[in-house]
């Protein structure tokens, strides 16, 4: 379309439009939980914590907490253990997986990544040790040295067991492991097996090097050794889980109880219930506390004092994303459970992200109702249309659980409502009332699935009474999971996975109810297991994982066969319904194409603002596709971005600002996207423009928000000249802040022109660019 700049910038003159400005951060964020602290290092006024697998850490002089991960300062996710190597002032970092972090005292970090990518066998890692400049990483692999100095793997030793722990005295190195324990010189070529030598046959965990003594944690107790003799002093009977070397003791502790080892060898109980372990720095005894985190202590006559009060970083209360779901407020609902396929069990886990804080759901009121082994697995959480503190979620253990300003307030199972127990003969049929699919309907009904029963439909009315729709294609059904009302209100159900005892196969439930809930004798349904795509193929997928409607009303599923969609959603009915496979071109003359993601297993899709299709899947990251699915556009891998895990399992999009949310088996991270919501129409108040102004230092991308959905934008010089042009996606549009001929504009004053696709409104932004 064609604008009259010159009366844009006229009108912009006349009205000055107020444009808000934004800070830049990365696009990335890591929401990691950090409510199990387990071990704090001091270095110099700084405490590090380990806690759940992440770290932060606080200054105890100006009381900042800072957080550390994948998305910033490192290099992975999921950290084993950490320890400080003074000589070289470095902080080792070693992951679960075998990659290694040194981060300096200055900040700076050196990534090793050669036992990360080795290809071995059993790579799991026991215990990491540091003496002097070298790390001693015990592993069921053998043992690694690592040189912190030069940053190098210097030596490996493999034995024929798995190694648990070592200690080292001079130049010799003590092995630990489930066979006994193993003698090594390392003027020897330790790297020949048979020149280590066996001096007992007990088994032991972990080796504790204190004071010039040793000291050993098996199954049978505390034990101190003799180094020349190697005899063994049982000391205490106690089983340590935990210990660290504090202020001249010896701290061992099982998170309950907490005894101390003197530099006389002696062994005393302390009240400190609740430390895990502790270091000693400005004159305070700093503790890791579990659920409680840091915390700063005194220590007088044997008792532990709070001076400092938790120290833990706003953050989920664990890692666990298995169910994301965003309100119409832009409000993050988590729900940390699992299907329990295997056997699983999650501690029952309801977490709620706004106003970048996060709440933790009531969890003793569920505990205490139903016990701590039946509150788990929490599968989905719905909220109320009315009510936005008013919250139901559905467990794949024990029923639904009513929540009212985050405060349990009722439960539902087979006792006070029609929800049925799988197993209603057991001894437990309570642990057997599976539900799933929480979801509203239009008139405020909240709809669920109660899993491998006779009627899979329940309805909580928006009367406060039930009601129950009877299919027979579905009955006995075990993992119905997800209910979708689409743009006609009819709901599609997906069924998650083909199982063999009974046969069900996996596939998709549709039912259009005609607007009479409970007469299911007007209702038209169906249920498809068995398809055919575009061109006649035959499909009949294991895994039917997810249903999404897009922004043009067509239906998107995933499955282990690659994604599907129907763009004719109201012929499901019809004998000719099939499912399209959207193809890409090769665009190599052969006039060929293959099919979008074929065999790739799609585990959840979420439409944004630009109606673009975001898909997670198992083990193969997230893919960002254009709204007719030919286009990929992103595809993040934990290798090639700061995503944790290439297994996800939920997506949710705050559509106000763009940032997508991606649940996965490690916990919660997100993206902050280019597309949000679009607006319903162009004004002044809504249009934005970040960063505002654009300093010299900042290289990125602008971005310009509230508009409408496909909204027509150039932007021009305060002389009128044309720099850029294009269209938004969704609610916005983004500027690299360079001319037509691919560079950087200069300083100055320029205007973003804005008109819907119709060119019937418009409105007008500026920004200052600062070169």
């Amino acid at each position: 379309m064609v604008y009259n700049v010159r009366r844009l910038i006229l009108f912009f003159l006349m009205s000055f439009v107020l444009v808000q400005a934004y800070p830049q951060n990365n696009r990335w964020t890591i929401y990691a939980a950090y409510h199990d602290a387990s071990k704090c290092v001091s270095v110099g006024s700084k405490i590090y914590v380990l806690s759940d697998g992440g770290l932060y850490s606080y200054d105890y002089e100006d009381m900042d907490v800072v957080t550390y991960d994948k998305s910033g300062v490192l290099s992975d996710n999921g950290i084993f253990d950490i320890s400080y190597c003074s000589e070289e002032k470095t902080l080792v970092i070693v992951y679960n997986n075998g990659n290694i972090d040194l981060l300096y005292d200055d900040g700076s970090v050196y990534n090793m990544t050669d036992f990360k990518n080795k290809t071995a066998g059993d790579k799991t890692i026991n215990d990491i040790y540091v003496n002097g400049k070298n790390m001693y990483m015990s592993t069921n692999y053998g043992l690694l040295i690592v040189d912190i100095a030069e940053r190098i793997f210097s030596k490996t030793y493999t034995l024929d067991y798995g190694i648990n722990s070592v200690a080292v005295d001079g130049n010799f190195i003590y092995a630990a492991t489930d066979n006994g324990v193993y003698k090594g010189n390392t003027a020897d070529n330790l790297q020949d097996k048979s020149k280590w030598s066996v001096i007992t046959k007990n088994a032991i965990d972990e080796f504790i090097d204190f004071n010039g003594k040793l000291y050993s944690l098996t199954s049978s107790g505390v034990f101190s050794i003799d180094k020349s003799t190697f005899a063994m002093t049982n000391i205490s009977k106690f089983s340590a889980k935990y210990w660290s070397i504090c202020n001249d003791m010896l701290l061992l502790s099982d998170a309950s109880s907490l005894y101390s080892v003197g530099t006389d060898g002696k062994m005393t109980l302390l009240d400190g219930k609740g430390i895990r372990t502790a270091d000693y720095a400005g004159n305070t005894y700093w503790c890791a506390c579990g659920t409680d985190g840091l915390k700063g202590m005194s220590l007088k006559d044997g008792k532990f004092t709070e001076n400092v009060s938790s120290v833990i970083p706003d953050s989920p209360m664990r890692n666990y994303s298995y169910f994301l779901r965003m309100t119409p407020e832009n409000r993050l609902l988590v729900a940390g459970g699992s299907f329990n396929y295997n056997g699983q069990s999650f501690p029952g886990t309801l977490m709620k992200y706004e106003n970048q804080s996060w709440t933790c759901f009531d969890e003793e009121t569920p505990i205490a109702t139903v016990g701590k082994s039946l509150y788990v697995n929490v599968t989905d959480i719905a909220q109320d249309p009315n009510d936005s503190e008013h919250h139901f979620a559905g467990s794949a253990s024990d029923g639904i659980f009513e929540f009212k300003d985050y405060k349990m307030v009722n439960h539902y199972d087979y006792r006070n409502s029609p929800l049925q127990s799988i197993l209603p003969s057991s001894s437990r049929p309570n642990a057997y009332v599976w539900i799933t699919g929480l979801e509203y309907d239009k008139d405020g009904n909240l709809w669920m699935l109660n899993n491998q029963t006779d009627t899979i439909v329940r309805i909580l009315k928006n009367d406060g009474k039930w009601a129950t729709l009877y299919y027979s294609e579905i009955k006995d059904i075990p993992t119905l999971d997800q209910v979708l009302f689409d743009n006609r209100g009819w709901a599609w159900i997906n069924c998650r996975r083909t199982t063999n005892n009974p046969v069900n196969y996996a596939g998709v439930f549709c039912v259009d109810t005609k607007g009479t809930l409970e007469n299911t004798a007007d209702d038209s349904r169906k249920f498809i297991t068995r398809f055919s795509n575009q061109d006649g193929v035959a499909y009949s997928p294991d895994l039917f994982n997810c249903i999404a409607e897009d922004l043009d009303g067509n239906i998107w599923f995933g499955t282990d066969k690659g994604p599907f969609v129907t763009y004719s959603p109201e012929d499901v009915f019809d004998n000719g319904f099939y499912f399209t496979q959207v193809k890409i071109p090769r665009n190599d003359g052969t006039n060929l194409a293959d099919y979008l993601l074929s065999d790739v297993n799609i585990t959840c899709i979420t439409i944004d603002g630009g109606n673009r299709k975001w898909m997670g899947t198992s083990g193969n990251g997230v893919y960002l596709l254009s709204s007719d699915g030919i286009e990929m556009i992103e595809h993040f891998t934990t290798e090639n971005s700061p995503l944790i895990s290439d297994n996800i399992e939920s997506i949710a999009i705050d559509g106000s600002t763009g940032e997508v949310f991606f649940g996965t088996d490690a916990g919660l991270v997100s993206y902050l996207g280019t597309a949000t919501d679009p607006a319903g129409s162009l004004s002044d108040d809504n249009i934005k423009v970040y960063p505002n102004p654009v300093r010299p230092e900042y290289t990125g991308r602008i971005y310009i928000t509230g508009l409408m959905r496909d909204t027509d934008v150039k932007i021009v010089s305060a002389s009128g000249y044309l720099v850029n042009s294009g269209t938004s996606v969704g609610g916005e549009y983004t500027w690299d802040g360079k001319n037509k001929g691919g560079k950087r504009v200069a300083s100055g004053v320029y205007y973003v022109l804005a008109a819907d696709a119709e060119g019937n409104s418009g409105t007008v932004a500026k920004i200052l660019v600062i070169r």
